[in-house]
C-alpha cells in the first residue's frame, strides 16, 4: 500500500461485488402468439436484434429486455391458430430451449387446458415450467377460465395492460410482464406482491370491490399503481386438490421454491455420480451434501424446517441410490392483523 497523501487521517479503498448477477441468473423466458416473425419456428432473440416495429415480438421484447433478460425465445403461430396449434407451438419452444416461463396470447379455456398440460409434463419430466397467459373484459369469465384450469403451474392475469409507448393494451402484455418480473427475481422466496409490473403504464381490469373474488376464483388481478401497473397477489390457478379447496399451490412464491429447490439438488447430487459406488462412504457423502444444501436454504428463509435425509440403494437394483427427502416451503405472508386492546 503507497501513501496518496501525508495528511493524517483515516482512509479506505474497497471494490464491490454484487451478489445478484441479474439477468445472468434470470430463468429463461419464452412466449407464444401471433407474433409477425417469419416462419413457423422458435427462434432466440437477443438484446440488440433488430424486429420490425409495431409487431408484438418488438413489442415484447421491450418488456423483457427493459426488465433485465438478456435473450428470450419466441415461437410465433398463425392467425386464428387453436388449441392444438399452440400445444405444437409450446412442445417445439420446449424443444428448441430450456424456457422454464412461457407467456401466451391466447387465453381460451381448451388454450390453457392444453397448456395445463404441457406444463405437467414438462414438469414431470424435471424441465419444470410455468405457463402465463392474460385475459382482460369480465371478471367473470376470467374467473370460470381459472376454475377450469385449476392448475398450480399455469398463471392467469386479468387486465388489459398498456406498454410504455404503446396507445393500445391488451392481456398478453400482462401475462409478458408478469412473466419479466418472475424471472429476474433475485430470490424464488421475495414476493411480488403490490409490485410494479416492468414497462407497462396503465391498465383497464377489474375494480376495487371485483379484485377480491379474482383472487378467490385464482386469478391475478392487475391493477393502476401511481404512474405504472401492479400485480395485487401473483397466485397460480390451483385452488382445489383432489377435488377439495385447498390453496397451498396457490401462492406462486409456493411453486417456484419447490422447483428451486429440487432444481438446486439435482445439480448439487450430479457431481457425485462420477466413479460413484454402492458404498457407506457414498450413501454418507449423499446424506451430507443434501444437508448442507437444505441448510443454507433454511438459513435463507427459502424453506423453515427439513428432516434428516434417508438415504439407501435399492436391494434389487444396487445401481440405485435412493434419497429421501423432506422439507417446508416458507410461506409468504400478505396480510398483516392488527388486534389491539384499547383503554381509555
Amino acid at each position: 500500500m503507497s501513501a496518496m497523501t501525508y495528511r493524517p487521517g483515516v482512509y479506505s479503498s474497497y471494490t464491490v461485488t454484487p451478489s445478484y448477477t441479474g439477468a445472468r441468473e434470470a430463468l429463461p423466458v419464452g412466449i407464444v402468439g401471433r407474433l409477425g416473425l417469419d416462419g413457423d419456428q422458435p427462434v432466440l432473440i437477443r438484446r440488440g436484434d433488430t424486429l420490425t416495429g409495431g409487431t408484438l415480438a418488438a413489442t415484447a421484447a421491450r418488456l423483457l429486455f427493459g426488465a433485465g433478460l438478456q435473450e428470450f425465445w419466441a415461437c410465433p403461430v398463425a392467425e386464428g391458430a387453436d388449441a392444438a396449434a399452440y400445444t405444437a407451438a409450446l412442445e417445439a419452444l420446449g424443444e428448441a430451449g430450456e424456457v422454464a416461463l412461457i407467456a401466451i396470447e391466447d387465453s381460451a379455456a381448451d388454450t390453457l387446458t392444453a397448456a395445463a398440460v404441457f406444463a405437467e409434463a414438462r414438469s414431470q419430466a424435471q424441465r419444470e415450467t410455468l405457463v402465463f397467459a392474460g385475459c382482460a373484459g369480465n371478471v367473470t369469465t376470467a374467473a370460470q377460465l381459472a376454475k377450469g384450469v385449476d392448475h398450480p403451474r399455469v398463471v392467469l392475469c386479468h387486465g388489459a395492460a398498456v406498454p410504455a409507448g404503446e396507445s393500445q393494451g391488451a392481456a398478453f402484455w400482462g401475462a409478458v410482464a408478469l412473466a419479466a418480473a418472475v424471472a429476474v427475481l433475485e430470490d424464488p422466496g421475495i414476493s411480488l406482491t403490490g409490485a410494479e409490473l416492468p414497462g407497462l403504464t396503465k391498465v383497464t381490469g377489474a375494480t376495487y370491490a371485483q379484485v377480491e373474488g379474482l383472487l378467490a376464483a385464482g386469478v391475478t388481478p392487475l391493477y393502476p399503481s401511481g404512474a405504472g401497473v401492479e400485480a395485487v397477489r401473483v397466485l397460480t390457478t390451483s385452488t382445489t386438490q383432489d377435488g377439495s379447496p385447498n390453496r397451498s399451490f396457490s401462492p406462486i412464491n409456493s411453486v417456484l421454491i419447490i422447483d428451486y429447490v429440487m432444481k438446486a439438488l439435482r445439480r448439487s447430487l450430479a457431481a457425485l455420480l462420477k466413479g460413484a459406488r454402492s458404498s457407506r462412504q457414498t450413501l454418507s457423502a449423499v446424506a451430507s451434501q443434501i444437508t448442507v444444501l437444505l441448510g443454507e436454504f433454511a438459513d435463507r428463509g427459502i424453506i423453515t424446517g427439513y428432516q434428516t435425509p434417508r438415504v439407501y440403494c435399492l436391494a434389487d437394483a444396487p445401481e440405485v441410490c435412493v434419497a429421501e427427502v423432506a422439507f417446508t416451503a416458507a410461506y409468504l405472508i400478505n396480510q398483516i392483523h392488527i388486534r389491539a386492546q384499547i383503554q381509555l
